[in-house]
C-alpha cells in the first residue's frame, strides 16, 4: 500500500501532540499498516488539529466527526470529504495568530 507523502510529518505532529510513547506508536503504526481508512482518519486529524480542533472538558470532548460537521466540512469519514478544506482553516489560523 502506498501511503500519502504527508503521513509521516502528521504521525510526528500527532505523536508530540498526545504524547505517544514507543508502545503508542507501535499500536498506531499497527491501526494505520494496510488499512487505508486509517490512514485516512490520521491525516484528518492531524489536519483538524492545525486547524483549531480541540477535545477538552470545556467542548464536551467533541468527537472529530461532530466538529468537522460544527464547522460544515462534512462527515470526515465519508467519500469526497474536502481535506483541503480544513488546511485552509489551518493556513488562516495561522495567519490570524501571527
Amino acid at each position: 500500500m502506498l501511503y500519502p507523502a504527508s503521513l509521516s510529518a502528521d504521525l510526528q505532529y500527532l505523536s508530540a501532540r498526545y504524547q505517544w510513547n514507543a508502545e503508542d506508536k507501535a499500536e498506531v503504526r499497527a491501526a494505520f499498516t494496510d488499512c487505508p481508512e486509517m490512514v485516512h482518519f490520521f491525516t484528518v486529524l492531524a489536519a483538524a488539529h492545525r486547524a483549531g480542533y480541540e477535545q477538552c472538558a470545556a467542548n464536551g470532548f467533541i468527537r472529530l466527526q461532530a466538529w468537522c460537521l460544527e464547522q460544515h466540512l462534512g462527515d470526515p469519514f465519508a467519500p469526497g470529504f474536502d481535506l483541503a478544506a480544513l488546511d485552509a482553516m489551518a493556513v488562516e489560523l495561522r495567519r490570524v495568530h501571527a
